[in-house]
């Protein structure tokens, strides 16, 4: 439903006021950077679109906003790029989709994500369908760089941008994970925002006065390698480094603010700059032969070590 979106009020606004009106652009660019939920929001606006039983706001139980929500539905496309394009075969084959009524809904959707990565050739493909853009057919550019788009593609959508959340009343989300991800929800490499919470937490209490190689076994063994846990231990390590140097130097500005309580004065550049390399190297060997458990555990310990 679109209650369970967090934020984008009123770009939701704007899409039910479509709805609600029968007057449907033809094309639409959700504009914004990425990790914000613009491909999901497409997703929606076409349960809302079509829905059986309360068209206008998806009720996720016809047979509709099922089929939509587990990516089966014949009337709802994605576009995605091609060992990094959106190529023009891909761009043909939509175009030919759209001179046919819909299979089964209202409306027939294709979501193009992200746009700005169609080459030339697929861009005035798509260029000839918005000049005459066919009935009973959306197209939605989803872009997180849209001045990356040919200008006579942008002058034929119609714009929603879309911004980072901010914690405010009616947003149930944690503002420490807004902080960690400047508002864009899907700035975190894994993990549910539960266990993200608890992880960084753990991390906190080992830096204090735990065991950090205690807490590193906890969630690695010595056989796994790769993964998004290492990958968000490493953004949230990052962001307590980050932190600290802002703390050491007088700053105020902060993503972890129970740094505060710990005693920052005793620390030293070469100490930062020794942890901050030690983080690169083990982000850089993370799809290689590493043990997790020890590359975690390395840094805690120098963390901790330097607090």
């Amino acid at each position: 439903m679109w209650k369970d979106i967090i934020g984008h009020d009123r770009q939701i606004a704007q899409l039910k006021g479509y709805i609600d009106s029968g007057r449907i652009p033809h094309a639409l660019l959700f504009a914004g950077p990425q990790g914000l939920g613009k491909t999901h929001v497409a997703r929606e606006f076409f349960k809302a679109v079509n829905c059986l039983k309360s068209p206008g706001d998806p009720c996720q139980s016809c047979k509709s906003c099922l089929m939509a929500s587990g990516g089966s539905h014949p009337d709802l496309h994605l576009v995605v790029p091609d060992k990094g394009w959106i190529v023009v075969e891909g761009i043909r084959d939509i175009i030919a989709e759209t001179g046919l009524k819909p299979f089964e809904a209202r409306m027939r959707v294709i979501v193009i994500e992200p746009a700005e990565r169609m080459n030339k050739a697929s861009a005035n493909a798509l260029l000839k369908t918005l000049e005459e853009p066919p009935d009973g057919s959306l197209i939605i550019l989803v872009s997180h760089k849209p001045t990356l788009i040919l200008p006579t593609i942008l002058s034929r959508c119609q714009v929603i941008r879309f911004t980072p959340i901010e914690a405010r009343p009616g947003v149930s989300i944690d503002p420490v994970l807004l902080r960690l991800t400047s508002g864009t929800l899907g700035g975190l490499p894994a993990g549910e925002p539960g266990d993200v919470l608890a992880i960084r937490t753990q991390i906190l209490e080992a830096l204090k006065g735990g065991d950090p190689v205690a807490l590193a076994n906890r969630y690695f063994s010595e056989q796994e390698q790769g993964g998004g846990t290492l990958a968000l231990f490493l953004v949230l390590i990052e962001s307590m480094l980050r932190d600290i140097l802002v703390l050491a130097h007088g700053g105020e500005n902060i993503i972890n603010e129970e740094l505060r309580g710990f005693d920052l004065h005793g620390i030293r550049h070469h100490d930062t700059e020794e942890l901050a390399q030690c983080l690169n190297a083990v982000r850089r060997s993370v799809d290689e032969n590493i043990l997790q458990r020890y590359a975690v555990a390395e840094l805690l310990m120098k963390m901790k070590g330097m607090m």
